[in-house]
């Protein structure tokens, strides 16, 4: 049941969504009101669903709905506008807002720590939907983000959790991403063999003790 003044909280959404949606029009910068009004309204329901999140504890699946329903209105508004040109900027907004939606779940409660790999993995993914036309390599982006999140996942969440398993698939990522980086890559035909060589030392100077 909603409190005294919910009501009025959502209509004021309401019209501030309607406003910005006119005021876009006026300016010249969204072609078609009527998507621009449905998209407006998906807005909407994602604030709705937002407030519901920060007003009841127990509503914590609220953040995914209301994240991505305002991940999907910029977007849209943005393929409309165009505002951003020259990058996949609206897609990696709404992979964004989706994976910080899943953080808000775990700030929420931080027993709920396997909503770090899905937070971790999404905002990775925007990053490298984002800034696919500045980096040259975007695969090493991705590895390091993703190593990134599983690191988060073994440090985290407290000792009773028992996440410490994390950190070995952190450590293979974080590796396959350093080896995509275009200057490790370039030495990466002389690292096994150097790395043989290494071992083999050891190995006799182990032995020869």
């Amino acid at each position: 049941m909603m409190k005294k003044g919910s009501g009025r909280i959502i209509w004021g959404l309401i019209l501030i969504v309607l406003g910005v949606i006119f005021l876009l029009d006026q300016l010249g910068l969204i072609g078609n009101s009527i998507q621009a009004a449905v998209l407006g309204l998906m807005a909407l329901s994602g604030l709705v669903f937002l407030y519901t999140y920060f007003r009841d504890d127990s509503r914590w699946w609220a953040a995914i709905p209301g994240l991505a329903l305002l991940g999907l209105a910029f977007a849209g508004l943005e393929s409309l506008g165009n505002f951003l040109p020259g990058s996949d900027w609206g897609g990696a907004v709404f992979l964004g807002l989706l994976g910080f939606a899943f953080w808000l779940i775990y700030l929420r409660g931080q027993v709920d720590w396997w909503a770090i790999i899905p937070g971790g993995v999404l905002v990775t993914l925007a990053l490298v939907a984002g800034l696919d036309s500045m980096v040259r390599n975007d695969g090493a982006l991705f590895f390091l983000g993703m190593g990134g999140t599983f690191a988060l996942v073994g440090i985290l969440p407290d000792r009773s959790q028992n996440t410490r398993w994390a950190f070995i698939p952190a450590g293979v990522l974080a590796v396959l991403g350093i080896f995509q980086l275009p200057l490790v890559g370039s030495v990466t035909p002389y690292l096994w063999p150097a790395a043989l060589i290494i071992i083999g030392i050891v190995i006799l100077i182990k032995n020869w003790r």
